[in-house]
C-alpha cells in the first residue's frame, strides 16, 4: 500500500469520526453550554483561576499558594460538579475520549501485529472494541 492509499484511508476514518455520534453529542453539549451564561462564565473563572494558580505555582519565583487560592478552585470545581449542563459535556467529552482511544488502540494492535481484542481489560483501548 502507497503514501497516497494511507492518507486517504486515515482522511475516510477522519470523516468517520467526523459524523460519529460521540462528536455530534459533543458538539451539541459544547452550544448549550456556551449558550447558557451561567454555565458558560462558570468554565471561564474555573479557567482562569487554574490558570493563575497554575502559573503562581511554575513561576519558580518562589510564590505560594494561598489558602484563599485553594478554596476558590475547590468553591468553583464544587459549583462545576454541581452544574447539569457541564456534567452533560463532560461526559460526552469522556465518550468522545474512548472514541479516539479505542481507535489510537486499534491502530497500534494493527501497527504492531497484536491480535484483536483486549490485553489486560476492557481500559486497554477505552471500551470501545467488542471484547
Amino acid at each position: 500500500m502507497n503514501t497516497d492509499d494511507i492518507i486517504k484511508m486515515a482522511f475516510e476514518l477522519g470523516n468517520a469520526v467526523a459524523n460519529s455520534e460521540e462528536i455530534e453529542n459533543l458538539k451539541a453539549k459544547q452550544a448549550l453550554v456556551t449558550q447558557d451564561k451561567e454555565a458558560y462564565d462558570l468554565i471561564m473563572r474555573y479557567q482562569d483561576t487554574r490558570n493563575k494558580v497554575d502559573n503562581k505555582s511554575n513561576s519558580g519565583n518562589g510564590l505560594i499558594l494561598g489558602k484563599s487560592d485553594e478554596d476558590l478552585l475547590s468553591i468553583l470545581e464544587q459549583q462545576i460538579n454541581n452544574n447539569a449542563l457541564i456534567q452533560d459535556l463532560m461526559q460526552a467529552q469522556q465518550k468522545f475520549d474512548s472514541l479516539m482511544q479505542g481507535i489510537y488502540f486499534a491502530m497500534n494492535q494493527a501497527i504492531s501485529g497484536g491480535g484483536g481484542g483486549c490485553s489486560g481489560g476492557c481500559e486497554s483501548c477505552g471500551s470501545s472494541c467488542s471484547c
